[in-house]
């Protein structure tokens, strides 16, 4: 899929033959743009499609509202108003044609799968339009495709929260500190479903998103944190390792990955580079040399069996995307590309 809130599909036999199917799937602009905060119903991307029989499929989203969408302002100053009153979410969407179109999913009788962002209405923070002065974006970002293990069904996110009583306009701070910041991990045990939802909380423990306990974690490399973007998983038959990778944000850095045996109990590795990555060319024009948040990597294995390409065995692809204006091209168009991994075993 080219996720965007207004989505499209590849369609082809094969990763080598994709072709651009010029029939939306998916349109927030027509389906979604409401503006009442609590209806979680604006903008969505659809992430990670997840079907049982390969006809009926789910998918979580990576959906996004903007508190300036109250105050009619978003365009006073171009993206500044929306990204800095940005609240992200996760919406519970399914399709019955195949992914050909997709609607809501209120089958649990919500559509809102996670919605852990600052609620905007009423309070102080959207009184005095603190956005207008200070970046206070806030939820769960990007989840991974949805992988299974045992009787739940897992996905990692990117996660903010923020401390909105430390602001303080009448003395001039604006900005919400940031006091949680990282990967979630998040399951489920019934993929058909918003309700249900549960988040990592330490060791072997879930709670109900409801109660908005999200323990987060970041990548380490000897002893110290990585600025580390959003993430893509997939588990190795061989290694019986699932497999994280990600980037970092802004710069030119390498794609780094990450294991752990488990996701009901997980213990990470420290993350290492994927070799390679970090002096690979990645625009046709030969100007920028390795990755960070604007690639958008991710990890397919063509073998995988089964309809939601959770499984590698030894052999995946990394795709990532690229800034056509960076190399003279159109910007919004943007340019998807593939490299072979291979996988080294010891």
């Amino acid at each position: 899929m080219i996720a965007a809130s207004d989505a499209y599909r590849m369609r082809g036999p094969d990763f080598a033959h994709l072709v651009i199917d010029p029939h939306i799937i998916y349109s927030s602009d027509a389906s979604a743009s409401q503006i009442p905060e609590n209806l979680d119903n604006y903008a969505h991307w659809l992430m990670g499609p997840y079907s049982l029989d390969g006809q009926t499929f789910y998918s979580i989203t990576h959906s996004e509202w903007y508190a300036c969408l109250l105050d009619n302002d978003c365009s006073a100053d171009g993206y500044a108003s929306q990204g800095n009153s940005w609240v992200a979410s996760s919406n519970a969407f399914v399709s019955h044609d195949g992914g050909a179109s997709w609607q809501l999913n209120t089958a649990g009788g919500t559509h809102i799968a996670f919605d852990p962002g600052y609620h905007w209405t009423g309070t102080l923070a959207f009184q005095d339009t603190i956005w207008a002065y200070a970046d206070n974006h806030t939820g769960t970002f990007q989840p991974t495709r949805v992988i299974r293990e045992g009787a739940y069904f897992y996905c990692i996110a990117f996660y903010i929260h923020r401390d909105f009583t430390q602001i303080n306009p009448s003395q001039g701070v604006y900005g919400a500190p940031v006091d949680a910041t990282g990967y979630v991990l998040l399951r489920t045990a019934d993929i058909t479903s918003a309700a249900g939802w549960q988040a990592w909380t330490g060791g072997s423990t879930f709670q109900p998103v409801a109660n908005a306990q999200f323990q987060t974690f970041s990548p380490q490399q000897n002893g110290s944190p990585l600025s580390a973007a959003p993430p893509q998983i997939i588990y190795d038959t061989t290694a019986k390792q699932y497999i994280l990778i990600f980037t970092l944000f802004g710069g030119s850095n390498p794609v780094y990955y990450m294991t752990t045996a488990s996701l009901a109990t997980p213990s990470w590795s420290d993350a290492v580079t994927i070799g390679g990555t970090a002096g690979l060319v990645t625009d046709p024009a030969g100007n920028i040399v390795g990755f960070n948040d604007g690639n958008y990597t991710s990890i397919i294995d063509a073998s995988s069996p089964g309809y939601n390409f959770e499984f590698t065995g030894g052999s995946p692809m990394l795709f990532y995307s690229t800034f056509p204006a960076n190399y003279g091209g159109n910007n919004i168009a943007r340019d998807l590309y593939r490299v072979q991994l291979s996988i080294t075993y010891r």
